[in-house]
C-alpha cells in the first residue's frame, strides 16, 4: 500500500539524512545540500573505502541522500511510504501513480552483489528509465 508519510516517517527520513550528511563530514569534510552536487560526494565517500560495505545503515542513508537529490531536481516525484510484506520503507514516487522506487536500496544492492557503483549513472539511467515508463503512459490517480 501506498501512503503518505506520517510525522514518524518524514522523522526517520530525516534521521537517515542527518546520518548521511554526517558521512559526508567525517569522509569528505563537504556537506550535503540535496543539489545534484551529491551525487558526486556520495560517490566520493562510497569510493574512499573509509565506509565498509558491512555499514548498512550508513549506505542506506547514503540512499536516501540520492533519493533527496531525485525529489529535488525531478518535477512531480515526492516521498511517500510503501507498506508491504517486507515492511513500512520510505519510497519517491512519480504523482498520484504507482510508478515508485526505494532510493535507500539502490546503492546497498549493487555493493552486497559486489557491483561497482557508479551513482551519476544510476541516477542518469533511473530518470531516463522513469521517463520512457511515463512516456509509455502511467495511470494516476
Amino acid at each position: 500500500m501506498i501512503e503518505a508519510p506520517t510525522p514518524d516517517d518524514l522523522q526517520q527520513i530525516a534521521l537517515s539524512l542527518v546520518h548521511a550528511r554526517q558521512a559526508i563530514v567525517d569522509v569528505l569534510h563537504a556537506e550535503l545540500d540535496g543539489s545534484k552536487r551529491n551525487l558526486d560526494l556520495i560517490q566520493r565517500a562510497l569510493d574512499s573505502g573509509v565506509i565498509d560495505a558491512e555499514a548498512e545503515y550508513t549506505i542506506h542513508a547514503l540512499g536516501i541522500a540520492f533519493g533527496k537529490v531525485f525529489v529535488n531536481a525531478e518535477p512531480d516525484y515526492d516521498w511517500w511510504m510503501i507498506d508491504d510484506e517486507y515492511g513500512r520503507d520510505p519510497a519517491v514516487r512519480y504523482l498520484q501513480s504507482s510508478l515508485t522506487f526505494h532510493p535507500q536500496d539502490m546503492l546497498i544492492k549493487r555493493i552486497e552483489r559486489g557491483e561497482k557503483v557508479d551513482v551519476t549513472e544510476l541516477y542518469e539511467g533511473l530518470r531516463s528509465q522513469l521517463q520512457e515508463i511515463i512516456e509509455g503512459g502511467v495511470d494516476c490517480a
